[in-house]
Parts: C-alpha cells; structure tokens; sequence
C-alpha cells in the first residue's frame, strides 16, 4: 500500500511539474521566444565571430560585424519577397479577371450537374462573405497585436545575440564551477561542444537546404511556364522549414495559380509533379546529404514535438522545435541516467554493444531464465 500511495505522489509531482513547465512557457513567451530563437542564431553566427577575433578584431566589433552581415541577408532577402509580391500585385487585375471567368466556368459546370441555379450560388456566396466580414474585425485586431508582439521580439533578438556571444566564456566557466571535479567538467562542456556541432550543422544544412530547392523549383516552374514561378519556387522552399505541413501548403499556392491562370489542367498536373519530385529529392537525397544525421528524431517525437510548439509558440515555434529537441537527444545520449530517454525519442532500434547501457541491459536479460528451465545448482 505504501509502494502505491509512493508511484502516485512521483507521478502527481511530476505531471504538476510539467503543468507548471507548460504554463511558464506560455506565459514567458514574449521573452522566451525570441531568446530561443536568439540560441539558434548565436551558434550560427558564432564561427563568423570566431574567425573575426583569430584575425585580431576585438570580440564586440566582430559581434556586431556578424549581427549587420545577418541583417544585411535578411534585408536581401526581404527586399526579394518585396519584388516578388510587387510583380504579383501589378498582375492582379489579369489574375481577377481569370479568376472570374472561371469562377463563372464553375457555375455553369454546377448548374449543369446539380442542377442549382446561379442565383442559389451567389446567395450562397454571399451569405459566407457576411461572416466572413463580421469576424474580419476581430482578426485584424489579432493580426495587429501578433505583428507588434513580433516587432518587438525582432527588437529583442540582436541584443540577445550579443550578449549570448560576448559572455559565452562566462557560460563555460560557469558550467566548470558548478562540476563537482575536472572530470565532470569535461564531460559536461563536451555535451555543450556536441550541442553546439549539432546546431550549427542543423542550421547551415537548412540554409544551404532551402537554396537548392528554391533553385530546383523555380526551374520547374518556369520551365512549365508558370506566371510568377520564382516566387512559388522559393516561397515553397522556405515553407519546407516547417515539416511534414510546410509542403502542403507550398504546393497548393502554385497548383492554384495554374488552375487560374491555365486553360489546360495539364499544367496544374506537372506543378504537382514538380512539388512531388523535387520533395522525393530532397528526402531522399538532398536533406540525407547536406544535413545528414544531425538531428535524428523519429517521427512520433517530430508529431509531438511540432503538434506541442505549436500551441504553446505557434508557427516559430513549429519552425524551431526540431532544432531543441534534437540538442536534447544530445544531452541525453550524454548523461548515463538519461540515456533510455535519448533511445526513446531516436531513430536508434537498439544500443551498440559498446555503450554501458546496452551492455546492462545485456547482462540483465543473459539472468532470465527461459520458460521451462531451472538453473543447476552449483556444485
């Protein structure tokens, strides 16, 4: 009785526990989002830093050096989508006269088929743009108060990143103090060293990642000759950050685009031929290559963890997930006590013979006796 009473009071205290973790994030994420994002960036920013102080350059000047290098890629970047969207909306009024025409296509085909009459349609129409309007209020408001939370936490990330940098000597030495002896300390700042490999090789392999399949859809695109191919190309490209639903959503802006503006369903059919190949490659042969093992997650954790960080940080944090969760696969793989965790959430099917784990586990198993069987008493 007293075993039981004991397994409840572990397991309420820990539910409590990550109650309570759930709620600190949710509450704390006006700071503790863009610090998270500010971690990711520090290790990719990090060697560009690094190399600045090999050459003599002092620590501050060349953070800040790679924090305007950083801005300077982002402003290219955004000055691209800018352009991009600019084409877009100069060609709005051929796109809404298109859009018209086959919106009156798809009476037809419904009157014909249904039997439904256009005016039975607009009313339909009609009355689902009316609810539309009334919450449209509302969800401007949200937009508002989402962008300038974003604002502000956009203002926050290079001064995190700064100081994340400059004192990252500070972070060692703590750690070296809180180790109980030198052997400890080593062990706990090569969990950091393998944490920071991992970060800085998931996020270049993203980048680099991103690139190329902006390249290959784009090429696909325009050799289909799809209006605004660029756009859909590398827009689809960075929507592949976020797993699994990334895609999806990519993919049906250009096939849309072609159903619009085609009068031959064969092109929306190779855009879904582009989307479905150029991801083929890239599971296949691009991300397995350029990122290789640096986080591997199954995809039950990848669910959960993506499914997780999206309540509680939305989109950013969806984006970000992967990243974390695979600096604690790491950590775990690195602590004994933790180690099953660290199997749990891998791709691993089993421990090396070589690990103490697997090698407990091993010696344990050789001690079951097998059904029907007794042991022979020594002699």
């Amino acid at each position: 009785m007293e075993k039981k009473e004991t397994l409840i009071y572990y397991l309420t205290l820990r539910l409590f526990f990550i109650a309570l973790l759930i709620a600190f994030l949710v509450v704390g994420k006006p700071v503790l989002l863009p610090l998270a994002v500010a971690v990711l960036f520090s290790f990719l920013l990090l060697p560009i830093s690094q190399k600045l102080e090999d050459w003599g350059v002092h620590r501050g000047i060349a953070i800040v050096i790679s924090l305007i290098i950083a801005a300077l890629f982002v402003a290219g970047l955004m000055y691209f989508f800018y352009s991009q969207i600019q084409m877009f909306i100069n060609d709005w009024p051929q796109l809404s006269q298109s859009i018209t025409e086959k919106i009156a296509q798809l009476n037809k085909f419904i009157t014909e088929k249904f039997n439904l009459s256009e005016r039975d349609q607009n009313a339909w129409v009609n009355e689902r743009l009316t609810k539309t309007g009334e919450s449209a209020g509302q969800y401007a408001l949200g937009v508002f108060s989402a962008t300038s939370s974003f604002i502000a936490s956009v203002a926050l990330l290079p001064i995190f990143i700064f100081f994340m940098t400059y004192y990252r000597d500070k972070f060692k030495h703590f750690v070296e103090l809180m180790a109980k002896n030198d052997q400890q300390s080593e062990h706990f700042l090569g969990i950091m060293k393998k944490v920071t490999t991992v970060s800085q090789k998931y996020l270049k392999g993203l980048f680099l990642v991103i690139l190329i399949l902006s390249v290959l859809n784009s090429t696909g695109f325009l050799l289909l000759g799809l209006r605004h191919a660029v756009l859909f190309g590398v827009l689809l490209a960075f929507l592949n950050i976020i797993p699994y639903i990334g895609v999806l959503i990519g993919s049906i802006l250009p096939f849309a685009m072609a159903l619009i503006t085609e009068d031959s369903f064969g092109i929306a059919l190779g855009v879904v031929g582009v989307c479905v190949f150029v991801q083929f490659l890239e599971n296949n042969f691009i991300t397995p290559n350029v990122v290789g093992g640096s986080v591997s997650i199954n995809p039950f954790t990848a669910i959960i963890a993506l499914t997780t960080s999206a309540l509680i940080w939305g989109l950013v944090g969806m984006i970000i997930a992967l990243p974390f969760v695979g600096m604690m696969k790491v950590a775990f793989d690195n602590i004994e006590s933790l180690k099953p965790l660290g199997f749990l959430i891998g791709e691993e099917h089993s421990y090396s013979p070589d690990t103490k784990f697997s090698k407990r586990i091993f010696h344990n198993r050789t001690k079951i006796q097998k059904p029907g069987r007794t042991e022979e008493p020594k002699k």
